[in-house]
């Protein structure tokens, strides 16, 4: 299977291939007919001096066919060689597509035959598109401390790293996608695999065109006969905006055993929902965080919420988790007292907390000097916002600890909702703590969606019926929590848009069926949009206090 064109066709579109690895996207159902949407080409290394190997030239190839948890496939496989001086490189690069399926899976794989190798970089799914004077438009899913809009119009002079890693202490992983269009239609790109991985995708805009691509920004040394074998790559041609492919990216990225899509979510997610921030976390006498609920659940049950939310204050310190005597001034007899009050009005009662995290000055560090996530210089990284310490959150300590909180907020308090909150928990910083024995520095951010999902597994072990509210403050949320999650939230929005974007993103990858909250109506610029959540299907919630 070699020629100047290898046609690889999809349901609406078809991708042909060159023989340089060179690709054009058709859009096989426009008029006119066979209408160029973007082109591309499939993937190139670069080298340790900054030099790009993408000299490979398509020597022989096959098509399997099968079926397999996405459906029925077609497997187009291509190798190619490139040869200098001093090495010979051959890769076999593979694109499958699926009946009645618009999405090409992309994996590529390199074998060095002869001389070394030093890799700095893969490039994958390398997108051109040049600029008409249409407008384009993108969803971008990494997270910043800058908490832009999710969807944005591209401007010439626009950049973008869109790294998935860490962008700030706080702040980090999201949807490991990108995807960009116009009137006439568009594409994605994004990693298909199971847990994250500190990828970039790219965008860049200048008066030329647009271009976007997958940095896997992973380095390796290959000496003759040894691989490097990418990530699993998607590409998503589509009509529209960026709703369709995102959906068909959760789709797939499910059957393949991220659930991210649930068929059912619990009843009582559906339930509006008022928490008791409006209140702070500030308190000045004994109780007073518990006269201030008991105050104030009669007009929440009036007004029909069906949820009241205790939030931060709670507590004494993060990490200890002790309850503070301004809060509940006979700690544990008091909070179960008040969940109490608060189920006999026929409410459910929610509690916050934030996972991984422990504030500088608390017990558990000083009996537990070890379990903090350490940078480079061996010292503990900071949560910014919270004034606290990552605790690393697959250090098996970690995980009790954690457990233990659980069942105590559950079980002993009786709370039917947890409230996991923080943009941190979206990501974890690289850790080189020497006594955790990690794989490498970004084991614990590869594995720190295995906490969120013990969570969500411990709280329903004890009650079915249990919600996990996901609220990573500001941040494009993690796609890797989504599985654990029965109601996600706008988390912190800072306009009506950002509302009614988030819940379209959050509606395209977790079910058109999700409860999203669209976090508390004073949030938004009149302090009184309630249209924008329950407009597009979402869970109004309130913080007001009387």
């Amino acid at each position: 299977m070699k020629s100047s064109n290898n046609e690889i066709p999809s349901k609406n579109f078809k991708i042909l291939l060159d023989d340089l690895f060179n690709f054009t996207v058709i859009d096989q159902r426009s008029m006119p007919q066979n209408k160029i949407i973007v082109n591309g080409v499939t993937d190139y290394l670069i080298n340790s001096n900054g030099d790009k190997i993408d000299n490979f030239v398509l020597k022989n190839g096959e098509i399997l066919s099968g079926k397999d948890k996405i459906g029925t496939y077609k497997k187009y496989i291509f190798e190619g060689l490139s040869q200098d001086r001093n090495n010979l490189l051959e890769k076999k690069v593979s694109i499958t597509t699926f009946l009645n399926l618009d999405i090409f899976i992309l994996t590529v794989e390199y074998r060095l035959l002869k001389g070394t190798l030093e890799i700095e970089n893969i490039v994958r799914n390398e997108i051109n598109i040049f600029r008409k004077d249409e407008n384009f438009w993108s969803f971008q899913g990494a997270s910043y401390p800058e908490r832009p809009d999710w969807i944005l119009p591209i401007t010439q002079n626009y950049h973008r790293e869109n790294y998935m890693g860490m962008n700030s202490n706080d702040y980090g992983g999201g949807i490991p996608l990108v995807d960009i269009w116009s009137k006439d239609g568009g594409v994605a790109i994004g990693i298909l695999e199971k847990q994250p991985y500190p990828i970039s995708i790219p965008l860049l805009s200048n008066k030329e065109g647009i271009q976007f691509k997958i940095l896997e920004n992973r380095k390796k040394y290959l000496i003759s006969s040894e691989k490097y074998v990418g990530y699993a790559t998607i590409l998503l041609p589509h009509h529209g905006d960026f709703f369709d492919p995102l959906e068909r990216y959760a789709k797939v990225l499910t059957k393949l055993g991220l659930n991210i899509r649930k068929n059912k979510y619990p009843k009582n997610a559906y339930l509006p929902q008022w928490c008791a921030w409006g209140y702070g976390r500030e308190f000045s006498y004994e109780s007073q965080y518990m006269e201030v609920i008991l105050k104030t659940i009669d007009k929440v049950k009036e007004l029909g919420f069906g949820w009241v939310v205790i939030d931060d204050g709670w507590q004494d310190k993060y990490g200890d988790w002790g309850i503070s005597k301004l809060a509940f001034k006979n700690g544990e007899t008091e909070l179960i007292e008040v969940v109490k009050r608060i189920h006999e009005k026929n409410l459910k009662a929610g509690i916050w907390f934030i996972p991984f995290a422990a504030a500088k000055d608390s017990e558990l560090l000083k009996v537990h000097e070890e379990l903090p996530i350490l940078d480079r210089n061996f010292n503990p990284i900071e949560i910014d916002f919270w004034d606290a310490y990552y605790l690393c959150p697959i250090n098996s300590k970690t995980k009790r600890i954690t457990d233990t909180l659980v069942k105590r907020l559950v079980s002993m308090y009786d709370f039917d909702g947890l409230k996991v909150d923080g943009q941190h928990l979206n990501a974890a910083p690289p850790c080189f703590n020497k006594l955790h024995s990690h794989r490498n520095e970004f084991d614990s951010y590869e594995n720190s969606p295995k906490l969120i999902k013990k969570i969500y597994d411990k709280s329903h072990s004890i009650k079915k019926d249990m919600v996990i509210e996901v609220c990573p403050c500001g941040t494009c949320a993690s796609i890797y929590n989504m599985p654990s999650c029965d109601l996600p939230v706008a988390s912190d929005p800072e306009s009506s848009f950002q509302v009614r974007h988030r819940g379209k993103v959050f509606k395209a990858l977790m079910g058109r069926n999700v409860p999203y909250f669209g976090d508390y109506v004073e949030l938004t610029e009149t302090g009184e949009d309630f249209a924008s959540t329950i407009g597009i299907g979402g869970v109004p919630g309130s913080m007001f206090t009387v």
